[in-house]
């Protein structure tokens, strides 16, 4: 502003200062009767009203500039806040991280549903308990991995769909074969064997064998999906999770010689597990021995072992682990 020899800043805090004091005939007297100086009246009009004209005019000679340009800018950040609630809106998303073999996840949810959220996942987290080896607990951010994963688990479990969740995986049959060293690949992300055969043993799973030079060659088999009936078999057998102090509910249902490598999906090859503890014995190095019917063992890398009965509760359970029941528990019951 040539004419005024002042900054455009300085011209357009008068030009917004002359039009709220408009509205603001108290504090508009107060500063033209000198009462109030500019530097008083100025930031007040950041946060006046014309329902606080009155009270402001007669309050703000008592304070310094210093402490209404406070005032201003509390009431500045606590309406920018104010605004971005308003315009925040639930969100979920994620995106591959190829360096780590992976997903990131970020996302915003209002404070009762983000309460709720983080209530289950504290719980769940909670009840996942330490290692099962070291008696070590894992740090919290992991076990809430854990815990989200496992509410996955459970609505795949719930869904009416028996066969679970479809999982399209590509691999080279001589990785699953086990003839040489390798991946397979979910989209574009490499997993690795132990992951795949995990994946295989509960959910409907697309199988596709590929040559070296990504050819499709054939489609391995999806019957090792567990039929409604026999889920519910495995649930009344074993009641919760078979590791050995485990108390979390069954997730999956694994396949003691896996059904890659010729098990079949009987009861007395199939044990029920946890999301964790399902991990463990497919990536964590355990191994399971025996027939889930009567008594199975885990052993530990490192050789300990501990033994799993099914549940005691169950009058049926009992008869079959005394031998009273040899009816071949891979057929299904008999009719009604």
């Amino acid at each position: 502003m040539g004419l005024l020899h002042v900054g455009h800043a300085t011209a357009n805090e008068w030009v917004r200062v002359g039009a709220a004091l408009q509205d603001l005939p108290e504090i508009r007297a107060a500063l033209a009767g000198g009462i109030l100086a500019w530097d008083q009246a100025a930031p007040a009009t950041v946060y006046a009203t014309p329902a606080t004209d009155a009270e402001l005019a007669h309050d703000l000679p008592g304070h310094t500039a210093h402490q209404i340009r406070a005032m201003a800018r509390h009431h500045r950040t606590r309406t920018r806040r104010d605004a971005e609630r308003t315009q925040a809106r639930t969100a979920f998303r994620w995106r591959e991280d190829p360096e780590l073999d992976g997903y990131r996840y970020s996302g915003f949810l209002p404070a009762a549903e983000g309460a709720r959220l983080n209530g289950t996942l504290e719980r769940e987290a909670h009840r996942i308990g330490p290692d099962a080896e070291s008696g070590q607990w894992a740090p919290f951010p992991d076990r809430c991995a854990q815990a989200l994963v496992a509410l996955a688990d459970q609505t795949v479990a719930d869904d009416l769909d028996p066969a679970g969740a479809l999982v399209v995986v590509h691999a080279d049959a001589d990785v699953i074969d086990g003839c040489v060293d390798g991946n397979g690949h979910l989209g574009d992300l490499p997993v690795g064997r132990d992951s795949i055969l995990r994946l295989l043993c509960d959910g409907q799973v697309e199988f596709n064998l590929d040559t070296p030079d990504g050819r499709t060659i054939g489609i391995a088999r999806v019957s090792q999906a567990v039929p409604r009936w026999l889920r519910r078999r495995i649930a009344r057998r074993d009641g919760c999770c078979r590791f050995p102090g485990c108390e979390r509910p069954i997730r999956h249902r694994h396949h003691l010689r896996w059904w890659s490598t010729g098990g079949s999906t009987n009861a007395d090859n199939l044990i029920g597990l946890c999301w964790y503890h399902h991990h463990l014995v497919h990536e964590g190095g355990w191994t399971i021995e025996g027939n889930p019917e009567c008594e199975v063992t885990f052993i530990s890398p490192f050789g300990r072992r501990v033994r799993s009965k099914p549940n005691p509760l169950r009058s049926d359970t009992r008869r079959r682990a005394s031998g009273i029941v040899q009816r071949d528990l891979g057929e299904p019951p008999p009719a009604a």
